[in-house]
């Protein structure tokens, strides 16, 4: 939770522009903390994944077969 505040205030600082660095250009900036979001929420959505399945089997709903959407029944040619 302490690396998600930290790389939302770096990609807040880049949005809102507070200061620039001397060492790196803006474009080089704006990709590195572009890959860091990229980061930041591939995290968020494991945490979300896991939390769905952790509920899912707390609550015995997990089940081996998805339904289709459709309606199949087997006809003979």
């Amino acid at each position: 939770m302490v690396l998600n505040v930290v790389l939302r205030l770096a990609w807040m600082q880049t949005v809102l522009g507070f200061r620039q660095t001397p060492f790196l250009p803006r474009e080089a900036l704006t990709a590195i903390v572009a890959c860091l979001e990229i980061i930041r929420r591939g995290i968020w959505n494991f945490f979300r994944l896991e939390n769905e399945h952790l509920n899912n089997v707390g609550e015995y709903r997990a089940f081996k077969s998805v339904p289709l959407p459709f309606y199949y029944e087997n006809k003979r040619i």
